[in-house]
C-alpha cells in the first residue's frame, strides 16, 4: 500500500511503498521539484565486527538537472567530492542513533533523480534516509533531522533557497535528534560564539517539528523493530570489565606519550581476555568481542578518574593547549611552505600558485556553469603517521572531509582575484598524528598561504574540543583534544577562525541525548579562548604575509580589453591566442568574460611582448611605443612593417631616415627585422603610422 505524506510548513511531500520494495525502508522525498530516494537494507554479520559496519553512501545522477556527464566516459564514475561529503554528512549524523550493541551490517544510499535549482538535495537525503530507517525494522533509536541555516541581510533564515545560500554570510548544515544537536556543518563570515549558538539552537526548534512529524509517520505505518541477537550477555561481561579495570590497572593509561599509551593499552587487553578465558574456560567467542567490552570499560574508568584527579590523561589541564611549533619556508622549491607542529601532530604544507588554466573545473546539477574552482586544499594521511602499515589506494573519505573542512575556513578571508589573480593550491601532509590534523592543517596551511605572499584578509586558527561527561551528569569541555580523548568522549567539536569571528565548525556528538545549550557556549567560549593562544603562537613566527614572492612564481599583469575585441584576441578555435603564447614563450593568458586579460609569465620582457601583441589586436595602440618587426611589403611611398602576426603599420618616406629616404627601396629588403616607433594610430580606420628608428 502507497502512503502519501506531507509536511506543509517546508513543503516536504513524501511516498512510502511505491518504489523499491524490496528494501528494508524506502522513502521517496521531494521537495518542489527536488526528488530523492532513500534506501536501507540490513544483514546479518559473519563475524563480529568490532564496530557498527554501516555504510552510507550518496548518488547524484546528472539526469537529474538534464545534463550527460562530460568527458569521454557518458557515465557516472567514482563519487565526487560533493558526494563524498553528503554521504559523511548523513553518516555522521545517524551513526551515533544505532544502539551499542547493535552489529549487522547496515547499507544506506541515497540517490538524487532530480533538482529542480532551487531546493538542494543535501538535507533531503538524511531526512530521507532516517525516515527509511525508521518505518523499517532495523534498530534505529529515534528519528533524525536537518536543515540549513542561513543569514542573509543580516537575518537567520531556514532552508534556504539555493541563491539565497550562495548570498548568504552563513551557511550551516544542523542536525539533531527531539533531544538534541547531534551534527553540525558549515561556515561562516567570523560570526561571534553568541550568534553560532543562537543559530544552532534556532534550526533545533526546527529539527523537533521534523522529528516530530516522522514519529507520526513511524507510529502508523512504522515495522517492528528486529531483536538484537549477540553471543554473550552484554551486562554480565561489562560488569566483569568493569571490576576487571581497577584505578590501578587505568592509571597506566595516564601517560604524555602516545606510544607508550597504546604500548599499555595493548597489554591490558591481553590481561583481560587472558582473565576471561579464567573465569570462563569453555569460553567461545571471539576476542574482538572482549576487546569491545574492554573498550567500553575504559571509557567509563577514564572519565571518572579525569574528573576525579582533575587533569587530563596525558597530565594536561582542561583547557591547555599541546606545545606549537612553527617553520615556514623550508621547502626551497615550493611557492610557500611550513611546518606546524602541536604536540604529536605534525602538518607539512605546501602552496602553489598558477594561472586560471590550473583552476579546478568543478561540474554541479544544481548550478548550469562550473564552480570556482581558484583555490584548493588536498589533505594526505600517509599511514606511517600513526605508525601504521597499509595499503595507498588513493583518496579516501577522511581525506576528503578533513581537506573540505580545512579549505572551508577559508572561505572569506582569500583575497578577491583581483588582489590576487593566482589559482592557489595547498598540500597538506599529515608526518604524526595524534588528534586534530585537521586544524593543523589549517593553522598550517595559513602560515604557508602568508609565506608565499597570498593577501589573506586576516590569519586563521582551528582548535578541536572534546566533552566528558561524568556518571553524575556533570560535564567537562576539553581543549586541544588528542586521538585517545576523541575516543572515549561525547564530542568532536572543530572550530575554526580568525580573532575575530568564527569562519568553519564541524560538530559530531556521541551522546544519545543530546547537549544543553549552556554546554555548547561553554565549548566555543574555550574554544575561542584555544584559538586565540595558537594564533598567538602562530603571530610569533609570521604576522603578516610576504611582501614579496619567490622567483619561481610566474609574474601576473592584468590588462582590460573592450568586451567587443576578445574574439580578435583568441582568434578562430583558439589559435591567435595559442600563437601569442608560443611565440613570446609567457606561461599562459587568461580572458575573462569582462574583458580582463591576465598574463602569466617567467619574465617581465614576455609578459611585455605579449600586452604589446594584444593591444595592438585590440586597438589599443600608444603612440610612441616601440615594435620590432620584419618588412611584409616595399611600396614607393614606404615600408610595411608587421608589429604582431596580422596587423602591419606604414612607414612613410618621410619617417625613414634622410640619408635613405631616395634609397630605401634598394637599402631595405622583405623580411629584414627593423625597429620602428608608433606616432599616430587611427581609431577609425585601425591604420598605424610608424617612424623607422636607426640601427
Amino acid at each position: 500500500m502507497v502512503k502519501k505524506y506531507t509536511l506543509p510548513e517546508l513543503g516536504y511531500e513524501v511516498e512510502i511503498g511505491k518504489v523499491a520494495r524490496q528494501a528494508d525502508g524506502a522513502v521517496w522525498f521531494k521537495h518542489g521539484g527536488t526528488v530523492v530516494l532513500s534506501t536501507v537494507v540490513s544483514a546479518a554479520s559473519s563475524e563480529f565486527p568490532g564496530f557498527l559496519p554501516l555504510t552510507v553512501d550518496y548518488r547524484e545522477y546528472s539526469s537529474a538537472a538534464g545534463k550527460i556527464p562530460g568527458g569521454f566516459y557518458k557515465r557516472e564514475g567514482k563519487p565526487s567530492d560533493r558526494e563524498v561529503l553528503t554521504g559523511r554528512l548523513i553518516d555522521r549524523a545517524i551513526r551515533p542513533i544505532f544502539p551499542h550493541r547493535f552489529f549487522d551490517q547496515v547499507q544506506a544510499l541515497s540517490t538524487v533523480y532530480s533538482v529542480d535549482k532551487e531546493h538542494t538535495p543535501y538535507t533531503l537525503a538524511l531526512l530521507a534516509t532516517s525516515l527509511a530507517l525508521s518505518v523499517s525494522d532495523i534498530p534505529f533509536l529515534a528519528p533524525v533531522a536537518a536543515v540549513e541555516v542561513g543569514r542573509i541581510d543580516g537575518k537567520w533564515v531556514i532552508n534556504p533557497t539555493y541563491i539565497e545560500g550562495k548570498n548568504s554570510d552563513v551557511r550551516l548544515i544542523v542536525a539533531g535528534t527531539a533531544e538534541g544537536l547531534c551534527m553540525v556543518e558549515g561556515t561562516a563570515d567570523q560570526i561571534s560564539e553568541t550568534e553560532m549558538v543562537d543559530a544552532l539552537f534556532l534550526a533545533h526548534d526546527m529539527i523537533k517539528k521534523i522529528v516530530a512529524w516522522q514519529l507520526e509517520i513511524q507510529r502508523e505505518i512504522g515495522k517492528e523493530k528486529k531483536p538484537i541477537n549477540t553471543a554473550l550477555d552484554w551486562d554480565v561481561w561489562e560488569k566483569r570489565a568493569l571490576d576487571f579495570l581497577t584505578e590501578e590497572r587505568a592509571m597506566r593509561l595516564f601517560v604524555e606519550d602516545k606510544a607508550l599509551r597504546s604500548q599499555a593499552l595493548d597489554e591490558l587487553n591481553q590481561l583481560f581476555i587472558a582473565h576471561a578465558h579464567e573465569v570462563e574456560p569453555e569460553l567461545e567467542i571471539s576476542d574482538k568481542y572482549l576487546m569491545y567490552i574492554l573498550d567500553h570499560a575504559i571509557k567509563i574508568r577514564i572519565t571518572d578518574l579525569v574528573f576525579k584527579l582533575k587533569h587530563r590523561v596525558d597530565n594536561r589541564a582542561n583547557t591547555e593547549v599541546r606545545p606549537i611549533s612553527i617553520e615556514v619556508g623550508l621547502l626551497p622549491f615550493t611557492h610557500g611552505s611550513s611546518l606546524f607542529t602541536r604536540g604529536q601532530t605534525q602538518a607539512l604544507t605546501s602552496v602553489t600558485f598558477g594561472s586560471g588554466q590550473d583552476e579546478q573545473r568543478l561540474e554541479s546539477i544544481m548550478d548550469t556553469e562550473a564552480e570556482d574552482g581558484s583555490f584548493m586544499l588536498h589533505y594526505n594521511f600517509p599511514p606511517f603517521s600513526v605508525g601504521e602499515v597499509r595499503p595507498m589506494r588513493g583518496t579516501g573519505r577522511r581525506e576528503v572531509g578533513h581537506g573540505h573542512l580545512a579549505a572551508s575556513s577559508f572561505k572569506y578571508m582569500l583575497p578577491n582575484k583581483e588582489q590576487f589573480p593566482y589559482t592557489i593550491r595547498i598540500v597538506t601532509d599529515i608526518l604524526e598524528s595524534n588528534g586534530s590534523s585537521s586544524m593543523a592543517t589549517v593553522c598550517g596551511s595559513t602560515m604557508a598561504m602568508m609565506q608565499g605572499g597570498v593577501p589573506i584578509k586576516k590569519m586563521v586558527g582551528g582548535v578541536a574540543m572534546g566533552l566528558l561527561k561524568s556518571s553524575h551528569d556533570e560535564f567537562i569541555v576539553l581543549t586541544d583534544i588528542s586521538g585517545f580523548e576523541d575516543n572515549f568522549g561525547l564530542m568532536d567539536f572543530k572550530v575554526t577562525g580568525t580573532t575575530d569571528g568564527i569562519t568553519a565548525i564541524q560538530l559530531d556528538i556521541k551522546d544519545k541525548t543530546g547537549l544543553s545549550r549552556q554546554v555548547f557556549v561553554s565549548a566555543l567560549n574555550q574554544a575561542k579562548e584555544g584559538r586565540l593562544h595558537i594564533l598567538s603562537c602562530m603571530r610569533e613566527c609570521m604576522s603578516e604575509p610576504s611582501k614579496t614572492m619567490s622567483e619561481l612564481v610566474p609574474r601576473v599583469v592584468s590588462m582590460k580589453i573592450d568586451k567587443e575585441k576578445i574574439g580578435a584576441v583568441i582568434g578562430t578555435g583558439g589559435k591567435t591566442i595559442r600563437e601569442i603564447i608560443e611565440k613570446t614563450k609567457v606561461q599562459s593568458i587568461d580572458i575573462e568574460d569582462d574583458g580582463i586579460v591576465k598574463i602569466f609569465g617567467a619574465s617581465s620582457q614576455a609578459i611585455d611582448a605579449a600586452i604589446a601583441w594584444i593591444k595592438v589586436l585590440v586597438g589599443q595602440i600608444d603612440v610612441g611605443a616601440e615594435f620590432k618587426g620584419p618588412i611584409k611589403r616595399i611600396a614607393e611611398f614606404g615600408l610595411f612593417v608587421e608589429l604582431v602576426p596580422g596587423q602591419d603599420g606604414l612607414v612613410h618616406v618621410s619617417n625613414i631616415p634622410r640619408e635613405k629616404q631616395r634609397t630605401f627601396q634598394n637599402d631595405y629588403k622583405v623580411g629584414d627585422i627593423v625597429a620602428v616607433k608608433v606616432v599616430d594610430y587611427d581609431d577609425a580606420t585601425g591604420r598605424i603610422r610608424l617612424r623607422l628608428l636607426e640601427q
